[in-house]
């Protein structure tokens, strides 16, 4: 959507419902979906790409639409990520012609233009799927089941008119929120457990950390989390991403240019960074940007740039970073993350051995995320287990106001 005031509108609704506060009282439920996901692991840890995967989705659908995903095989996951797989697949460089830079696609007739009957199939399915779940909220409404989420907030009356809202308007803020934060909080987990397994000196320095904050009688806890920086440095290392800026060496950008950010390039750059290709958490303790010591820190700089920058900074980051932050410092605390076998010899691999290049090692596409990787999650004692059943235990009374 162009800037204008439709999307000044639309973003005013975002931030209405996703600001620093509002997110706060989804807490609670990303703390019991994570510790639900321990006891996944635990249980079946070569499924580790299922749970995580699982996990994010899940708090989505019960934030947005106060529904649940409970297991990755459950129907409410499942089309969500037919739906999302489709629609990055269409958005991957490459997957269709350039009709943004050379307008005059556009007009080719349909026979001419395979991508346009695409792009229809899944905008339709998109649509089927983003009104279901609307109508389905509204349905419950309808019953006197209401439920802490943002649907039941966005189709109140007074937030309808004050926002100016409609269904098509509701059900698309519904959809994108859904598909925004599904993936990508996956994909950075999923990184940050390849890290781990590539970089034990992190991990037993983290685990060092909320052992001597939590112990082994509870996992840790967002009350926790001002009391382990390490754990805030981890998520910053997995997730930082570096922004680019509108004017570069005296060229000038007409008014309307768009801008793709090489971010792979922008955070990799030795000149800012020391050893950028390795998983160094302590660079943000020598000054929260992760630059090198002798670098003069430019104004307007970000700690991360996962999120993006600017007017389209993504609205949901901070829902994005309390799930970061509180499934780090639990998988820390549960797990011993090793290598696992080579899937082809049967080879016991090394820490060294664990192929990290994302040239080769990650997935291609819109999104990408580490390709499934040989690592074995081990339980750290017989007390972590039992404290993960009673906790998963616990979490249930939860559930059970999201369940039909």
């Amino acid at each position: 959507m162009p800037y204008g005031p439709e999307w000044r509108r639309q973003r005013k609704v975002y931030q209405s419902i996703l600001n620093i506060t509002a997110v706060t009282s989804y807490q609670p439920l990303q703390a019991a979906e994570a510790v639900l996901t321990l006891k996944q692991l635990s249980e079946t840890p070569e499924r580790y790409y299922d749970h995580i995967r699982r996990y994010s989705t899940a708090v989505i659908l019960s934030s947005v639409f106060g529904i649940r995903g409970p297991q990755f095989e459950h129907p409410n996951i499942q089309r969500l990520y037919h739906v999302q797989d489709q629609f990055t697949a269409i958005l991957e460089t490459g997957a269709t012609p350039p009709v943004d830079v050379f307008p005059i696609l556009k007009f080719l007739p349909t026979f001419m233009a395979p991508w346009r009957k695409w792009a229809l199939k899944i905008r339709a399915e998109q649509r089927q799927l983003y009104f279901e779940l609307l109508e389905n909220a509204k349905d419950r409404i309808e019953r006197g089941v209401h439920r802490k989420c943002l649907m039941d907030e966005l189709l109140q009356e007074t937030q309808k008119e004050k926002h100016g809202l409609d269904d098509e308007h509701i059900a698309y803020i519904g959809g994108v929120l859904m598909e925004g934060g599904s993936d990508t909080t996956a994909s950075t987990l999923l990184s940050f457990l390849l890290a781990m397994v590539k970089y034990p000196r992190v991990l037993k320095k983290a685990q060092e950390a909320v052992d001597k904050v939590c112990g082994t009688s509870r996992s840790p806890t967002f009350d926790d989390l001002k009391n382990l920086p390490y754990i805030k440095n981890c998520v910053n290392e997995v997730s930082m991403v570096r922004g680019v800026y509108d004017t570069y060496s005296g060229y000038h950008f007409p008014k309307g240019s768009i801008f793709v950010a090489n971010t792979w390039a922008i955070q990799h750059n030795s000149e800012c960074y020391d050893r950028p290709d390795e998983f160094i958490p302590e660079r943000f303790e020598q000054n929260e940007y992760g630059y090198k010591k002798s670098l003069d820190i430019p104004d307007g700089l970000r700690t991360t740039y996962a999120f993006g920058a600017g007017r389209r900074i993504c609205p949901g980051l901070h829902l994005a970073e309390n799930s970061l932050l509180i499934n780090v410092s639990k998988l820390v605390w549960a797990f011993n993350m090793v290598p696992g076998k080579d899937p082809e010899t049967g080879r016991q691999l090394s820490s060294e051995d664990i192929r990290d290049s994302v040239e080769t090692e990650w997935t291609n596409g819109f999104l990408t995320a580490p390709k499934p990787f040989p690592v074995r999650l081990n339980v750290r004692s017989a007390q972590h287990q039992q404290t993960i059943d009673r906790e998963c235990s616990e979490g249930q009374e939860l559930f059970k106001g999201y369940e039909d």
